[in-house]
């Protein structure tokens, strides 16, 4: 196994600093640090468009928050990975590698509150 570079580990300190000033989940574990990728690559790609996290963020977004895509009752796992696939005409295309894509899905499902996420769903479909 390949030791991270410094860079890396720069990255991935400042990523989880971040993601718990910013209402990201704490890294405890491989799913946290899956949707802590998944938060770092939509804040690097999504952000000047989208509200990444659950706090409130100054400005004005043409796109709608992920907290509110999250709390769509047709927002699942499957049907993001369709729209993160498909061409929209006010978003740019995004060339995500499957794992980069499955990373930003879990941490736009890790927004759902217990109020919106079906009853036994798991979140990580």
């Amino acid at each position: 196994m390949m030791a991270a570079s410094p860079r890396s580990a720069r990255v991935l300190a400042l990523g989880g600093l971040l993601a718990s000033v910013a209402g990201a989940p704490a890294i405890a574990g491989p799913t946290e640090d899956h949707r802590v990728r998944g938060w770092t690559i939509a804040t690097q790609l999504c952000s000047q468009c989208h509200v990444i996290g659950r706090a409130a963020q100054p400005g004005e977004f043409v796109g709608p928050a992920f907290v509110r895509v999250a709390e769509m009752p047709s927002t699942t796992g499957p049907a993001l990975a369709v729209f993160l696939q498909s061409h929209h005409e006010q978003m740019p295309s995004l060339r995500l590698d499957r794992d980069e894509m499955e990373a930003v899905i879990d941490y736009i499902l890790s927004l759902k509150t217990e109020r919106t996420a079906p009853a036994g769903a798991n979140q990580e479909d």
